[in-house]
């Protein structure tokens, strides 16, 4: 049971680090023009930025790797449970 609760501890941990910084990366609101001396600035078109190697594979592989694991613990807990515990009709 020990090994169990390491395991679902090191998941959970694994999936808020891999999920949670994502979830924080919103851009900032632009103040609007009641707020005070603002100068406005023609907008250039910037060129599409690919992504980090980081964000393209290594995220998707832990998400999948991570739902791998939780699937796994509750397959093993399942079968734990049902293989210890008959009921009689």
């Amino acid at each position: 049971m020990k090994r169990l609760r390491i395991l679902l501890a090191l998941v959970t941990l694994s999936f808020a680090f891999g999920a949670v910084p994502g979830a924080f990366a919103g851009e900032a609101e632009a103040p609007s023009p009641e707020s005070g001396p603002v100068v406005i600035v023609g907008e250039e078109a910037e060129p599409p930025t690919e992504d980090a190697w980081t964000f393209r594979f290594l995220v998707p592989t832990l998400l999948v790797l991570t739902g791998l694991a939780v699937a796994g613990v509750f397959v093993g807990y399942t079968v734990r449970i049902k293989g210890r515990y008959r009921v009689s009709q």
